[in-house]
């Protein structure tokens, strides 16, 4: 289940489908198979994507994050184009005086910056983007954190003392200029490339010869394939 606005979307478990409905209403107002949008980009033979259900949802940076059994991570942007239709019913008359009987939205707290009408989540699969870095099991969760101005502004040459300093003490107006939105689940994969056995035992020889000890022995009798990976997604935010 993820809520933004006046809609909220739900999924069933084992089920492919979102469901959008709204929030005080309770109308349902959208559905959205992933499916078919999966098979088409993957292949249906694919490491076995003949079923497909959703098993995380995130709604942040104006975009609904949906993850799947099959560790296949997708992104949608939300869309204001169904809120036109929706918004259609709850104007004014032409005098300017609502009908005896119109529905009025009360909202008891501010802090959820929601106005009467606010938005209706809305979104399209035509406008999806599937992300080839995934898990190689189910995706477990989604968790959205405020950047501090990119991964690679460390690596800056101009970069000195003093602004690291501001960064760390940072005022707490200052807003974030990126979001970093997180997926968990076992192991890692790059569609792109498959399932490849060999990578993994080269990385693992990699990883060891860099000098990391600890690490292989904490996931003594583990494969890589195996071990809960975090992938990482850095967002910009529109100033």
């Amino acid at each position: 289940m993820a809520w933004v606005g006046d809609g909220v979307w739900v999924t069933i478990r084992l089920d492919s489908t979102l469901r959008l409905y709204n929030v005080h209403t309770y109308q349902h107002l959208q559905d959205i198979d992933i499916e078919p949008y999966v098979s088409k980009m993957l292949g249906t033979g694919k490491l076995g994507f003949s079923f497909v259900r959703i098993t995380a949802l995130l709604i942040s940076c104006n975009r609904l994050w949906m993850g799947t059994g099959n560790g296949v991570i997708i992104s949608v942007p939300l869309s204001e184009a169904g809120n036109k239709q929706a918004s259609a019913s709850t104007t004014p008359s032409a005098s300017g005086v609502r009908m005896p009987g119109a529905v009025v939205r009360v909202y008891s707290d501010s802090r959820e910056n929601i106005t009467t009408g606010s938005f209706v989540p809305y979104c399209s699969m035509a406008q999806a983007q599937l992300s080839f870095h995934g898990h190689r099991d189910s995706v477990k969760f989604f968790v959205a954190v405020p950047g501090t101005g990119g991964m690679g502004s460390s690596d800056k040459e101009g970069a000195t003392e003093e602004k690291t300093g501001d960064i760390a003490l940072g005022s707490e107006d200052a807003s974030p200029k990126c979001m970093l939105v997180l997926s968990g689940g076992e192991g890692y994969i790059d569609f792109r490339v498959g399932d490849g056995e060999e990578e993994e035992s080269s990385g693992d020889r990699i990883s060891v010869a860099i000098g990391a000890p600890v690490e292989k022995k904490l996931h003594q009798g583990t494969s890589k394939s195996e071990r809960s990976h975090l992938i990482v997604w850095e967002v910009a935010l529109n100033e």
